[in-house]
């Protein structure tokens, strides 16, 4: 559970705290029980896939605000193609807060799994541990 758990220091603005927690848990009890370091590894490497995505949408969202990607129109004339960059800011954020809920309730959810000794697996996570 504290290798599920630890990953919400991130959340008390720590940061890289969602990496590290599932790293110590992992380092430190993961090679005494095979359940722990299975869920430590589960955990670990679902934080660094969302690190690794998070980091790609920042830089996506970058290059779509500064119009690398798709041409933007910041003035309110619709006859200009392109979008309202305001638009595409709040869609960015309307998106962040989804990612953040979902990635919360699937720390939960591996939370409660290994509360009760099953197994979990986190969707979207890349297996950089096995």
């Amino acid at each position: 559970m504290a290798a599920h758990l630890s990953a919400l220091v991130a959340v008390a603005g720590m940061p890289f705290g969602h990496v590290l927690g599932p790293l110590v848990v992992y380092l430190i009890k993961g090679h005494e029980s095979e359940f722990v370091g299975e869920h430590a590894r589960a955990s670990l490497n679902y934080q660094i896939s969302i690190s690794i995505f998070a980091i790609v949408a920042t830089i996506i969202a970058v290059a779509v605000t500064l119009g690398y990607i798709v041409p933007l129109s910041s003035s309110g004339d619709s006859s200009v193609p392109g979008f309202n960059l305001a638009a595409l800011w709040i869609a960015f954020a309307v998106a962040a807060l989804i990612a953040v809920l979902a990635s919360i309730l699937f720390i939960i959810l591996g939370t409660l799994a290994a509360s009760e000794g099953r197994a979990y697996t986190y969707p979207f996570a890349i297996r950089f541990l096995r």
